[in-house]
């Protein structure tokens, strides 16, 4: 009896500490239009939050978390060059195949073939909503925010507050 009084209170106490709104992260939201019309090639940008990186000849591409995509010349290892940085929100897994970079665009996985001079980059192929929604940095807190979501909006970053 007293073993099941415990983990009665026990589980009374894990209820409690659940917060009503967790409060570290906000979720970035953007339609799917400006989602879908935000991914584009720039000139490089500096690396503040790096995820994942990908080798591909001679070339690194380095995630820059929920951002995009950042593309380093690697020919000369003691002198890496920032070629280009390809901007897609939600952004935080790639992987590379035949000259073809598929990169996550928050729910969507996207193709994306950029030319040789780095001037030009075209979404060649989208799969929608193939993929979970973003999760938060605090993964407990999910639930608040996907429960929540504002009709036709997606999440594509979290920030700090």
């Amino acid at each position: 009896m007293k073993y099941s009084l415990g983990l009665v209170l026990l589980s009374f106490m894990a209820l409690q500490s659940v917060p009503d709104r967790p409060t570290n992260f906000e979720p970035i939201f953007m339609t799917r239009p400006e989602m879908e019309a935000s991914v584009k090639l720039v000139g490089p940008e500096n690396i503040e939050s790096p995820g994942k990186i990908w080798i591909y000849g001679n070339y690194i591409l380095l995630i820059e978390q929920f951002k995009g995509i950042h593309l380093i010349n690697n020919s000369d290892p003691n002198n890496s060059v920032a070629e280009a940085f390809i901007k897609v929100d939600g952004c935080v897994d790639i992987a590379v195949k035949d000259g073809i970079i598929f990169a996550n665009n928050a729910v969507d996985m996207i193709g994306i073939r950029v030319n040789s001079t780095f001037d030009e980059a075209e979404v060649i192929s989208r799969n929608r909503n193939i993929l979970p929604a973003l999760s938060s940095p605090e993964p407990w807190s999910d639930w608040y925010f996907v429960n929540q979501l504002p009709a036709n909006m997606i999440i594509v970053r979290w920030i700090p507050l």
